[in-house]
């Protein structure tokens, strides 16, 4: 038998090995396998803008241009605005044949790069001659500002789509566009005093428009205002918007109101067009078709929009749908029973329902409205937070009884009552999890259930748990 004596020579196959691959296969014009090589590159060396931008490059050159600016512009954030991409990005909408923005991302590269010679570069490629230097660089701070804050607005990173408007120029901030864009934002973060003097003011200075005229009627919607947000809804569903802007902005707006048709009606033709396709448009079309009953057109809008954004199907409009029935039925089985204890059990379960933001806009305000102090202060506490002990407390006991799998609603009954009961004799109620065990023990119904099993699922120690059955023992 012979000795093979060939060397297996080791090589390294870092970013720059799949990086050259890349270069080789693209020149064959082989740009799947390209595409592939360049990847491997980024996934790699990930803050190698040369990897990046040739990966960009080639995906707009396949025809998934869209792809290579949503990367390109996450990036960018990432890369805590960089000058350099404003340069990759004017390349990229060159390749995506888009001028108007290869120029004025351009502009914003030589703005921040005025030795780069790049502005030659751009009056030879565009054949324009920039005299008013100014001028041009404003358009270019509005035009940039707009694009990426509607880029993180619109893939639900408000915060930081406010914190990149701060960073534009303040003569820029003042203009009504950006003012509107800072209303929006801090209308969807629940800063509704500062929205509202901001929208107010849009509106005095021009009552016919139309993004103030949405955010604001969005703003009354939230803020329980029926009169007013009734007027403005009337004013949104009769105006016929100018531009594609508007149509897309009041679109969205309708939507979110379950005015689904009409929505449908000013958004279906910019997704036809290809115009402002974006999670948010995918998404609102998504609702719109299901609620007039097109579920498989409703599937294809939410699948696409999964490129731009991955949601998880719990937040579809027909899980969402299930979720809103689900809240009606508990509405009728708890929230109107004369029971205060079952009531605060129906605000229990309805607040576990998911996705959780199903009751927004849900009929079952009305019947909240209706209800005692004790059990709104309940809502309160589970919707917005409100610090409370007592019936935080009680809550916390409802978990522990859920944890350890204790879910009946007899059981669940059995704890809102005892605890209640200890509450009143002015009893220690901290060591809920001990209390909710010892509820339990006095409510076997033919379970077998044990000391030992108890302390296990609950989390707790025999000696809480015998102190806490004492306490229980003299109600």
């Amino acid at each position: 038998m012979m000795n093979d004596n060939r060397k297996i020579i080791p090589f390294n196959q870092n970013g720059e090995f799949h990086f050259n691959q890349g270069v080789k296969k693209s020149g064959q014009n082989n740009k799947h396998d390209a595409l592939r090589s360049f990847q491997k590159a980024i996934e790699l060396e990930g803050n190698n803008l040369a990897y990046l931008s040739q990966y960009a490059y080639l995906l707009a050159e396949v025809g998934r241009g869209a792809e290579a600016e949503h990367i390109l512009i996450n990036e960018f954030i990432q890369h805590q605005y960089d000058a350099e991409f404003y340069f990759i990005l004017s390349q990229l909408y060159i390749i995506m044949n888009d001028p108007n923005k290869a120029f004025l991302f351009g502009v914003q590269y030589m703005k921040h790069e005025p030795d780069s010679g790049y502005d030659e570069e751009l009056e030879n490629m565009f054949e324009v001659s920039i005299d008013d230097e100014d001028e041009v660089e404003k358009e270019a701070d509005r035009f940039t500002g707009q694009h990426l804050f509607q880029h993180l607005f619109m893939n639900a990173r408000i915060d930081e789509a406010l914190e990149f408007l701060s960073s534009i120029p303040v003569e820029i901030q003042e203009e009504r566009e950006f003012r509107n864009l800072k209303a929006m934002a801090s209308l969807f973060l629940n800063r509704y005093e500062e929205a509202h003097t901001l929208l107010e003011q849009l509106l005095k200075e021009d009552q016919t428009d139309m993004h103030a005229l949405s955010h604001m009627t969005l703003l009354y919607y939230h803020t329980g205002e029926q009169e007013k947000y009734s007027a403005f809804l009337k004013k949104m569903e009769v105006v016929q918007p100018l531009d594609d802007d508007a149509r897309f902005k009041v679109g969205l707006v309708l939507n979110f109101l379950k005015k689904y048709e009409r929505s449908y009606e000013l958004l279906f033709p910019l997704y036809k067009k290809q115009a402002f396709v974006s999670f948010q448009l995918l998404h609102a079309l998504s609702h719109s078709s299901y609620h007039m009953g097109n579920r498989e057109e409703a599937e294809m809008f939410w699948e696409k929009m999964q490129t731009f954004h991955p949601v998880d199907e719990a937040f579809t409009p027909w899980k969402k749908h299930e979720a809103a029935e689900r809240i009606t039925q508990l509405e009728l089985e708890y929230l109107k029973d004369d029971d205060v204890y079952k009531r605060l059990l129906g605000i229990y379960k309805i607040y576990n329902v998911e996705p959780r933001d199903a009751i927004l806009g849900h009929e079952v305000w009305e019947t909240i409205e209706s209800l005692e102090d004790y059990e709104k202060l309940y809502i309160s506490f589970l919707f917005q937070g409100l610090k409370l002990v007592r019936l935080g407390r009680m809550h916390k006991g409802l978990e522990a009884l859920r944890g350890a799998g204790f879910v009946n609603e007899v059981d669940q009954l059995a704890w809102i009552e005892t605890f209640h009961d200890l509450y009143d004799r002015k009893e220690d109620v901290e060591d809920t999890h001990a209390l909710a065990a010892a509820t339990m023990h006095f409510h076997k119904r033919d379970r077998k259930i044990t000391k030992k099993s108890l302390v296990e699922q609950f989390n707790t120690s025999i000696y809480r748990l015998n102190k806490a059955i004492e306490k229980i023992k003299h109600i």
